[in-house]
């Protein structure tokens, strides 16, 4: 199936440097990590912290796989923590797939899963609209063929190409799920939408970029950004690195304290800050993800945000 993400928009191609001064550039808005930096340890792989944590949790893309791409010793890292007894948790800003759609995709690339086990920001936004239904029309930023249709607590239009300035001028708000198909058309039709009537914004995937094999590809954190310095509004991001999606990792680890817990992830401003800001230890991954390439202690000086431990690969 071609992968319809956007590797290009108004002229700008992300790589791992242009997203790392994104994501600086828009550090007054991501969670403040307030405990105080420490040193970082370098590790050939994860091996020597299976024992020193009670618990890992760990990133998606950049970490377990790349697109539909398996990162190779993955598999038999996760198996060897649970059969050590560790509790293991995937904790990803996937938003399309459901919950049970996405346990599926892991449980093909060979990871011994629960749904209990993922924790999305599909998850995290179906919950919120369980708990908290949203009055009026949606409009909805997916794939046409997705299950995304399914939301709970709402009413929905689909925002596709092709849809009219009518049409988006009648949704009460707009739900930002997956940027395929996503294009420079789509972003100025719903920028002069929210213009002539600002409208909430919920955003279920804050990332910027993502690892697609040998690209980085756009994510609804981009365009969401873009459309709150274009328009004003205020974003609602469900998933890391907000603490919303900490807290529901611990509270699936039944009691561990946050510093006896390990996130694994490929990025600086999203895995490791939301880590610190939630008190959990942290490992970056350098070799699969939006850093790859990098100058890690470059990057580590820049942004203050600093792993425990950093390695390249799990």
């Amino acid at each position: 199936m071609e992968d319809t993400h956007p590797t290009a928009f108004a002229g700008v191609t992300p790589d791992p440097a242009w997203a790392f001064d994104q994501y600086q550039r828009l550090r007054d808005q991501l969670p403040r990590a307030d405990r105080k930096p420490g040193t970082t340890q370098a590790l050939l792989s994860l091996e020597p912290l299976q024992d020193r944590f009670d618990a890992f949790v760990f990133d998606a893309f950049g970490v377990l796989n790349t697109g539909m791409a398996v990162i190779p010793g993955a598999v038999a890292r996760l198996a060897r923590l649970q059969a050590a007894g560790k509790p293991v948790l995937v904790l990803s800003n996937a938003a399309t797939a459901s919950q049970a759609a996405l346990t599926d995709k892991y449980r093909a690339m060979g990871f011994d899963l629960t749904e209990n086990q993922i924790i999305s920001s599909r998850w995290l936004l179906e919950d919120s609209l369980g708990r908290e239904p949203r009055d009026g029309l949606w409009g909805v930023i997916a794939p046409a063929a997705s299950d995304s249709q399914t939301l709970p607590g709402i009413r929905q239009h689909p925002v596709r190409p092709g849809i009219t300035d009518d049409e988006l001028d009648a949704c009460d708000g707009f739900i930002f799920l997956s940027s395929e198909d996503w294009n420079e058309v789509l972003q100025e039709k719903l920028t002069a939408s929210l213009e002539r009537h600002p409208r909430p914004l919920e955003v279920a995937n804050p990332d910027l970029v993502a690892p697609r094999g040998d690209c980085l590809t756009l994510e609804p954190g981009f365009f969401a950004h873009k459309l709150r310095e274009d328009t004003g509004i205020s974003p609602r991001f469900f998933g890391k690195p907000y603490g919303p999606a900490f807290q529901a990792a611990l509270e699936r680890l039944k009691g561990i304290p946050a510093h006896r817990v390990l996130m694994v992830g490929d990025t600086l401003h999203t895995d490791i800050l939301g880590a610190r800001a939630t008190g959990m230890a942290s490992l970056l991954v350098s070799s699969h993800g939006s850093l790859a390439g990098m100058n890690l202690d470059s990057c580590i000086r820049q942004s203050g945000i600093t792993p425990d431990f950093v390695t390249p690969s799990i």
